[in-house]
């Protein structure tokens, strides 16, 4: 057995034993006790994590047309659900899901453009990320009197995003002048080898920062971190429908719980097991019994079963393939926009 091959498995044996250790600790009959009021209502969740995908398919448009390359909306949020399902199916988690992404539009859009499209909207999400859990973080301190190092914590998290994002905006403002530059060489037929293909896939990364600039990567963030209230909405939504709690700020604590498990499991397939320890360790600081954090647990992943459902379908059925006449129509595009500033 391969190496890769290996490694999946063993992450995916960690993450089931996690999973039912915390069933053991919490026990199945209280979980099934919060489970079963969800019924219909599930939709309301579930509305609220398709509003996450669209918002953030919006921001990867956007680094789609900074690299010179314009594809539909519509294409890139098909993609994106086909590459999340892709990604849970095939147990390769996030790496699998943002690769998915460049080979679902391979017919219609180079796969370096698509790449750099995903690295650059990879990077925004992160800040966003970083930034969004520090000030979750600092609500919840206040609100909820959690310890001070909390505080401190999300303080440091706001602090390293700001930061993040000045460097990039610094970055990109220094090398307005090379936008010409960087037109002529992507213009340029790429010679055979794989070292020649990274090179001109970072220069594309390069090329998309130089085009969105500061403006436009803080509008990226900002568009991600209304992604993650459209999450904390839904995780919010379930502690209501589950009867655990109607606070919005316990729903804020729960999601920073959800989103350090899906840090810590980014190697686990699915990120089973790991998704589900960082929510019940929020329900264990808010002393609510792990019973409750692992059910709110469980029904986001439910939630996301059924997104996956969906992107099976659209892969079966109606594909994410951009159409391949766009890969002409990007030729002439690329001298022809060096800003995305009308956009």
């Amino acid at each position: 057995m391969k190496w890769p091959v290996l490694k999946r498995a063993i992450f995916l044996v960690v993450g089931v034993s996690v999973l039912l250790y915390l069933l053991r600790s919490a026990g199945t009959g209280s979980v099934q006790m919060y489970l079963r009021n969800l019924g219909p209502w599930i939709a309301v969740p579930f509305a609220f994590v398709g509003m996450q995908h669209a918002l953030r398919s919006l921001s990867w448009y956007a680094a789609v047309k900074a690299t010179g390359h314009p594809v539909p909306y519509l294409t890139l949020l098909r993609a994106r659900l086909g590459a999340e399902c892709l990604g849970y199916l095939s147990l390769t988690g996030a790496l699998g899901s943002q690769t998915s992404k460049v080979w679902l539009l391979r017919e219609g859009v180079p796969m370096r453009r698509g790449a750099a499209s995903v690295i650059v909207d990879a990077l925004a999400s992160a800040i966003a990320g970083v930034l969004y859990a520090g000030v979750a973080l600092l609500t919840c301190q206040f609100a909820l009197g959690l310890p001070t190092w909390t505080a401190a914590i999300g303080g440091g998290l706001v602090a390293l995003a700001v930061a993040g994002w000045a460097m990039a905006t610094v970055w990109s403002e220094q090398r307005r002048h090379r936008v010409e530059d960087y037109n002529v060489l992507l213009s340029h037929p790429v010679p055979p080898g794989w070292r020649a293909a990274v090179r001109d896939s970072f220069r594309r990364v390069r090329a998309a920062l130089v085009r969105l600039r500061g403006l436009h990567i803080a509008r990226m963030i900002l568009i991600h971190s209304l992604g993650h209230v459209a999450l904390t909405c839904a995780t919010w939504s379930i502690l209501a429908l589950l009867g655990i709690s109607p606070s919005f700020v316990i729903g804020l604590l729960f999601e920073i719980g959800a989103k350090l498990g899906n840090v810590m499991g980014a190697f686990i397939p699915a990120r089973l097991g790991v998704f589900e320890a960082g929510v019940t360790a929020s329900s264990g600081i808010l002393q609510m019994g792990a019973a409750a954090g692992l059910a709110v647990g469980l029904a986001r992943r439910l939630v996301d079963l059924i997104w996956v459902a969906l992107g099976l379908v659209i892969l079966t059925v109606g594909g994410a393939k951009a159409r391949p006449e766009e890969r002409v129509r990007a030729g002439s595009t690329v001298s022809a926009t060096p800003t995305v500033d009308g956009h």
